[in-house]
């Protein structure tokens, strides 16, 4: 059979992608058709690599050395791409080109000693874009002692964003009130790796895999919290609020940190840096800041959905693995709240149109804007930035155990060709995914009585989202289209429809 060649209109549609011209540049005739495959799934992604269950989408690709060598061989041609304030081209293709070299045995001595080239560049230049070439290495390291080895190596990679993001984004937001108050330099003296800190002053210890806040009274710790280094706003946040009660402290002569005066003059300064919710947000989970439980009494959600967010927003470890695991950011109540008090995000993410639910109620959010609601009191649907809506589980109940067992992306599962039958879905998915929140995972799961049967989530899945009446949104503005399935694009509910009639009968 003749091989596929892609046409000039077909590489044309992704050409957008960086990472597409390089690798087809570097295919031969005999390797073509596959690297066109690997070129068009790149282009299907939108984030870098993040979890094992990420970095193993690579796997069936690692495993054919033609195309291993052509990707090799394109990340070497590239030379280092990792410029400070130069984001990398197509970031997301590019490291999950190292992630299909990193699971690959072809060539392996050279693939090896690129990463160690890429590796001492990085470093050498302290880049502030080369942290998922640490994650990668850190991820695959139990499968690929090698590359354990070059984690060991990478993990000075950590450290350096890690100071850096708070030595300079401290002074940018404080610049912000009071232009030249607090330097880099003066940040990094007197809240990084303090070894005696000042009573009261919140000091950030950095070692190569975390952040450690704590914050100390009369000699001796009274807060202490480990902090991964992706929590950069957070930490930022905490630092601002002490410069500023500092600041304020020092203005009015005034020696007592909890003096009302001085907290309300912080107070204020917060309120023009920050929003209402990331202020809420921060202060619950910096709990030496506000202590408190929250609860969602105040809202219109269902019992079952506030007992579970309270639950999840309440346990730091639980909310943490849907947040950078899954990509569910569960709202506190005063987000809730402001969601139900104005419907404004309804028209900004689906435009004008009716939908088929008229009750819709956000609970949580993702990383682009995207909302997850409760649709009519019990189910779970999901409205997303692109146009796209749909049902993802019967109840908080079934949506919660899909969750905890699939520990990725939700549309990582939406697929009509891993959907289209039983068989197909055990085929691809064999169960939890392995998590660096196995622990909290598992305890959630005994808890509620939650199954781990692939077979049962599978069953959960298909009655969530065929659903009827389908979740969408009918345009009644010719500027704006009616909505799409979750399955697919720009398609109405087509894919949706397809998928229905590929499902055996009952």
């Amino acid at each position: 059979m003749k091989k596929k060649i892609p046409s000039d209109e077909e590489i044309k549609k992704y050409s957008h992608k960086k990472m597409t011209e390089p690798l087809l540049e570097h295919a031969s005739e005999e390797t073509i058709e596959e690297v066109w495959k690997l070129v068009k799934k790149l282009a299907s992604y939108a984030r870098v690599p993040g979890t094992l269950a990420d970095h193993k989408k690579m796997a069936v690709f690692a495993e054919k050395d033609a195309v291993a060598g052509v990707v090799l061989d394109t990340l070497k041609d590239m030379g280092y791409p990792f410029k400070n304030t130069d984001f990398i081209p197509d970031i997301a293709g590019y490291y999950y080109c190292i992630s299909l070299i990193s699971q690959s045995m072809h060539r392996r001595d050279e693939t090896i000693k690129l990463f160690h080239e890429l590796l001492d560049h990085a470093i050498d230049i302290q880049s502030d874009s080369a942290l998922p070439l640490a994650r990668n290495m850190e991820a695959l390291s139990k499968d690929y002692p090698d590359l354990a080895e070059l984690f060991e190596k990478a993990k000075i990679i950590y450290k350096m964003d890690a100071i850096r993001s708070v030595r300079e984004w401290v002074p940018i937001q404080i610049d912000k009130l009071y232009r030249g108050y607090i330097s880099a330099e003066k940040t990094e003296e007197e809240y990084i790796n303090v070894a005696d800190p000042q009573d009261g002053k919140v000091v950030v210890d950095v070692d190569e895999k975390e952040y450690v806040v704590r914050i100390t009274e009369n000699g001796k710790d009274i807060f202490n919290k480990n902090f991964k280094h992706y929590s950069y706003d957070m930490i930022v946040y905490a630092v601002v609020r002490d410069v500023l009660l500092r600041k304020h402290m020092e203005e009015m002569q005034i020696e007592d940190i909890a003096d009302t005066r001085v907290v309300e003059a912080m107070r204020a300064d917060l309120q023009k840096l920050y929003g209402d919710i990331a202020i809420t947000v921060n202060n619950q989970e910096l709990s030496y800041i506000m202590d408190g439980y929250e609860k969602y009494d105040n809202t219109n959600l269902p019992q079952e959905v506030r007992s579970y967010l309270e639950e999840l927003y309440n346990d730091p470890d639980l909310k943490d693995a849907l947040l950078f695991e899954c990509d569910i950011e569960i709202g506190d109540a005063a987000w809730v709240k402001e969601q139900e008090e104005d419907d404004s995000w309804f028209e900004e993410l689906m435009g004008t149109g009716e939908s088929s639910y008229k009750n819709m109620k956000p609970f949580a959010h993702d990383g682009v804007g995207g909302l997850w609601v409760v649709l009519n009191n019990e189910m779970i649907g999901y409205i997303g930035t692109e146009g796209e809506c749909g049902i993802i589980a019967r109840n908080i109940h079934e949506f919660m155990n899909i969750v905890a067992v699939h520990r990725g992306y939700i549309d990582d599962l939406l697929s009509i060709d891993l959907l289209k039958s039983k068989e197909a879905f055990l085929e691809e998915y064999d169960g939890p995914n392995e998590s660096d929140y196995s622990k909290e995972y598992n305890r959630f799961i005994k808890k509620h009585g939650f199954t781990k049967d692939v077979k049962k989530i599978y069953e959960y899945l298909i009655k969530g989202i065929t659903m009827k009446p389908f979740f969408q949104v009918i345009a009644t503005d010719d500027e704006y289209e009616d909505s799409s399935s979750m399955l697919g694009s720009d398609d109405g509910q087509e894919a949706l429809e397809k998928l229905i009639e590929m499902l055996p009968s009952e």
